[in-house]
Order: C-alpha cells, then structure tokens, then sequence
C-alpha cells in the first residue's frame, strides 16, 4: 500500500510540474508575441489612453525632389487641437465643433501602430538634414495620465521609399515606410464631422418638415410613424425611416464658418427650399435647406457655420404626404376571406381551394365532395390570386372626395367585389373604375371610405380566369384581364 502510494505521489508531482511547464511555456509564447509586436515600434502608446491631440501638418513639398523641405504654405497647413469629451472627439481650435470620429480614429491608429526600419541618426544636431527641425507632421499625443509624447515626420528618404521620424522621447531618428506621412496627412475637412447632425435615426420621435407649397409632420410611437399634418392618416414606416436617414445622414461637401452674406441672407429668407426639424427625447433640431447659383447650402439654427451639400439631397429631401404616406389599401388578412362576390358571381372557400357558389354545394358540411371521384369541379384557383393581390395590393396615388380625380368618376362602378370574412367581422366592398388617361391604372374606393386610391390594373388581375397558354408558349405570369371600356355614365 506504501508503495502504492508512492507511485501516486511521484504521478501527482509530474503532472505538476507538466501543467506548470504548459504554464511557463504558455506565458513564454506570449510573451514572445508581444515583444515581436511591439519590436520596431515608434510609440508605446495605446489609442485609448490618449485624451488629447495637438495636430499640425505643412502641405508637402510638390516639386518632385524627396529631400526637399515641407513648402508649408499657409492655406494648406492644418493646425487642430482635440480633446476626449464624454466618449467624443472634439475639435478646440481654430474652430469648436465636433471631429470626424472615424478619421480620429485612424489618425491614432496609423501613429500607434507604426514601425521603423532602422536607425538613422543620433543627436538633434542631425535632424535638420533630415526634416525634423521643421517636421512636416508634428502631432502630440496626451495620455490619461497627463503624459504627452510627440510624433515627427521628416523629409522622405532620397531613394527608395522611406521616411525620416523622431519621437520627442529621444533624438534618435529613425527610417521607415512613407506610409506615416500619407496616412497623417489630413486636411482640416477630413478631421471635421461632415455629418450636420449628430442624431442616431432609431432616436427620433417627430419630425416636420416644411416645403414650398407643403408642411408635412409626423409622429412615432411604438417603432411606427403617423402623418398628423396637413392630414392624419397612418404613415409607410419604412419610408419614413429613409427619409428620417437621409436626413441625419447630410453630410457637408465644404464647410463655410465665414459664409458670404448672400448665402447667409437665402437661408434666412421666408421661402425656401426646406426647413427641417427633428425632436428626440433630449433634443430639437431645426435645419434650414436653400439653392443659390446652383448649388445646395444648409444651416443649423444657432449655428454659424454654413454647409455645403450635394445637390441629389433635393430629390431625396422633397417628400411630401402623399408621398409619405402609407399606401397599402387594404387591411385583411386573405386567410380570413371566406367568400367572394365579383359583380353578382359568388364564391365559396373550401378547406383552401375556392370554388363557384353552384360546385361548392356539392361538398359537405365537412368539407368532402359528396359526388362521384370523376365528377369532383376543379377549383377557380384565380379567386385565391385576386384575394391575395388586394391584400398586398398598393396605391400609386390617393385622392380625396373633392378631389377632380373623384368628382369624375361615374355613379356606376366598372366592378364591384366583395369579401366576407369570418363571423362579427364586416364585408369589405370595392368599387373599381378605369383610368380614362391610363389604360394600365385603374381606380379602387373601399366601404366606409370616400377617398379613392389609384393602383395598378394588374391589382385585378385576378377577377377572371388567365387565359390558356397555347402549347409550347410557357409563360410565369398570368395575363391581366381586357377589362371593357369605361362606361359612360352621367357625372353624379
């Protein structure tokens, strides 16, 4: 037993010193990893430890000659300073407003992930030879714990494709890809938020949004919009939210802090092309739109600062109820659809094939055909088309009662279909008529409503039979029915 034992303690002292052999060797292969990473590196510091930035940048030279000086011509040299507020890049000089988040965020990660080649020369004596006496970057980081540390950026090398470096911890300088110069080489544009607003799309509960000849405003509630001006009716969602995207989504071509008077008078004027507001639980926003000599301009109430934007913002931004609206006609679901009425001719739903008034008297309670196998009907599969297509089925316009579009219409409908539903649940009635300016369009006016949609012909297509296809002749849509002329009936 003894001896036993033994063995089970020298089993248990190996496995020990193998699970701590996998330790050490584990902790030495990451160890490892992290000294190869972090060879070459010009800066130890992590993107987020750092709070602030001081960022300058001299145009480049542009005479072709890479051992020449930054040319530092003022209008485009870029001087920023940027602090970390509440989770944000904020640009403080030369103007106080938002960064670009994303274009801060490259910027910290081209600097902290950069790695030299080799060391060039030791002394600040040397670095005039090599550019840094008047880098053409110079961008000095602050770290939370209230370090900074700076990045310079020389002339390129004569040959090949190198940079000249220098960070202010040292004076050695270093050779490296040219890839540090390109990658910092940011304009005060692309280091400003282009986005005029700075609003999440999901975050917005009402809008309005005023054009030339219409105010339009709306309301959401429960992920769902409503139209509440100029009339209250039941929004398309969807196309609220891509409305609602594209216009937290403006972005500015170029930025005017110093606009001219005439920009500054159009926006301000009473007709313009927009004016938008946006309401959140924390926040209102109101953006004023107009064209001048061509092009597009836009303004924040309270702000100075005027934008420029691209001019197809004109189609996306010109929206009015109509087009807002939510055009579906109908509110049933077809599975709820027992029986049919087209123009006096009924139809009956039997477990799920329709079939005429007269054959559907031919099943039982129960649903089974009582005759004979052979003379079982075929089912009017087109009735379950049509219920089908006027459940999904969408207008293209809508018009109200006084509207001309209605007062032209005739007492007398071309067809008129009804559903029934299930019990306690009321027949849907619609009337159809034919455009007499679009043989392919057609009028609907449902029960309980004056207002008429008009929609596709193809709605219908379903109100008849589809015609044989002729041997050989395949075809994957059914053919629209030759629905007769409008008839001409007395105006009411």
């Amino acid at each position: 037993m003894i001896r036993n034992w033994q063995k089970m303690t020298g089993l248990g002292l190996m496995f020990l010193a193998l699970g701590g052999l996998a330790t050490w060797d584990e902790w030495q292969t990451k160890k490892d990893v992290a000294e190869k990473d972090a060879k070459g590196l010009l800066m130890s510091i992590k993107p987020a430890d750092v709070t602030g930035i001081v960022f300058h940048s001299a145009a480049d030279s542009e005479n072709g000659d890479k051992t020449a000086a930054p040319a530092g011509t003022p209008s485009k040299s870029v001087d920023a300073t940027f602090k970390l507020v509440d989770g944000f890049w904020n640009m403080l000089t030369p103007i106080q407003t938002l960064a670009d988040q994303q274009a801060i965020v490259d910027l910290l990660k081209s600097v902290s992930e950069y790695k030299t080649e080799t060391d060039v020369a030791t002394g600040k004596d040397k670095w005039p030879a090599f550019g840094l006496a008047n880098p053409r970057r110079m961008i000095e980081l602050e770290t939370k714990d209230g370090k900074k540390t700076t990045l310079y950026v020389g002339i390129n090398a004569p040959v090949g494709f190198s940079a000249y470096t220098a960070t202010s911890a040292s004076d050695v300088v270093f050779s490296g890809s040219q890839y540090i110069a390109t990658s910092t080489g940011k304009s005060m544009f692309d280091l400003r938020q282009k986005r005029l607003l700075n609003l999440k799309s999901a975050d917005v509960t009402r809008m309005t949004l005023s054009l030339a000849n219409e105010k339009v405003s709306a309301s959401k509630k429960d992920g769902l919009w409503t139209i509440t001006s100029p009339i209250a009716t039941a929004a398309d969602t969807a196309t609220m939210n891509n409305l609602i995207d594209d216009i937290t989504g403006l972005k500015a071509t170029e930025f005017l802090d110093s606009p001219d008077k005439a920009i500054t008078t159009a926006l301000a004027g009473k007709k313009i092309f927009a004016e938008i507001e946006l309401v959140t639980d924390k926040s209102t926003s109101t953006l004023r739109i107009e064209t001048l000599k061509g092009k597009l301009y836009a303004a924040l109430s309270g702000a100075a600062t005027v934008y420029e934007l691209p001019g197809d913002n004109m189609s996306k931004l010109n929206k009015t109820a109509r087009d807002l609206r939510d055009k579906k006609i109908f509110s049933f679901q077809s599975a709820e659809v027992e029986k049919v009425s087209i123009d006096g001719d009924f139809f009956h739903k039997i477990a799920n094939d329709w079939y005429t008034a007269a054959d559907s008297a031919k099943f039982g309670a129960d649903g089974k055909f009582t005759g004979k196998p052979e003379d079982q009907p075929k089912p009017t599969n087109h009735i379950r088309n049509l219920v089908v297509d006027l459940e999904y089925a969408k207008a293209e316009d809508v018009f109200g009662s006084t509207s001309p579009e209605v007062k032209k219409l005739p007492m007398a409908p071309l067809h008129r279909i009804n559903l029934m539903l299930k019990a306690a649940v009321p027949t849907i009635s619609i009337d159809a008529w034919l455009t007499k300016e679009n043989p392919d369009m057609l009028y609907l006016r449902t029960s309980g409503q004056t207002q008429v949609f008009k929609a596709k012909k193809i709605v219908l297509a379903g109100i008849s039979p589809a015609p044989a296809t002729p041997q050989g002749q395949g075809t994957d849509m059914p053919a629209t029915p030759d629905m007769p002329a409008m008839p001409d009936v007395p105006t009411p």
